[in-house]
């Protein structure tokens, strides 16, 4: 991971009165994505090996983890990366690998040969993963994002709502019991410009300690499809 730029990343639980007056502050003020035209879908398929290490380190609250999956947008899958998500504390970087369609669905299938066919170090660090660990797909998270941008500070909010859970290779998926909550989710460089500190003031009270992620494990476990 040498070389890559650590940025600050917090979640938090909004209820819907706070996520529809922050939606509106933070429109005011900061620009909207310039890769969507309002709510996209993000659809994610999760790895994790044999012992379920990427579950227990989250739930374990160990500070230093990799979690790893496959992610598109809006159903289309002429754009799919392997990523790596590298956290430590509140800080988290991430390398992406670009994947054919072909690829994703021996991905999917279980077939984790299809990282040996990446020319990069992603794909190298995978396969590495996979021999000693035995890599899986386990599960399908999707869910809708808003996205809001403030260039001082390489600032980013988004609203996440409508998480959902799938079975790799499922057609149909279970929603992720949030009570009607937003996943706000905030992430800058090294130090949050006062503008947009100012802006959060006050909403930001409930931190979340569970990945979409692990709700969505634990959301097939009691549907019993795990």
């Amino acid at each position: 991971m040498q070389n890559v730029q650590f940025r600050n990343e917090r979640k938090y639980y909004l209820t819907p009165c706070m996520a529809a007056a922050l939606r509106r502050r933070v429109a005011s003020l900061m620009r909207a994505d310039a890769h969507a035209s309002g709510p996209y879908m993000i659809s994610s398929l999760y790895f994790d090996d044999v012992y379920d290490t990427a579950l227990c380190e989250k739930l374990s609250g160990v500070a230093v983890r990799d979690k790893w999956r496959l992610r598109w947008y809006n159903d289309c899958l002429d754009y799919i990366h392997l990523e790596r998500k590298h956290k430590e504390q509140d800080l988290g970087c991430k390398s992406h690998e670009f994947v054919t369609e072909t690829q994703y669905l021996r991905f999917l299938h279980g077939d984790m040969t299809a990282a040996e066919e990446l020319p990069g170090e992603v794909g190298r660090a995978f396969c590495a993963v996979h021999r000693t660990r035995r890599m899986r797909p386990v599960v399908v998270v999707s869910y809708l994002r808003e996205a809001y941008g403030y260039d001082s500070g390489n600032v980013r909010i988004t609203f996440d709502v409508d998480v959902r859970a799938a079975r790799p290779g499922a057609l149909v998926s279970l929603p992720v019991a949030m009570d009607g909550l937003t996943i706000l989710e905030l992430k800058y460089d090294n130090l949050l410009p006062t503008v947009v500190a100012d802006l959060l003031c006050g909403a930001l009270h409930t931190q979340l300690a569970l990945s979409k992620y692990v709700m969505a494990r634990f959301a097939l476990m009691q549907a019993g499809y795990e």
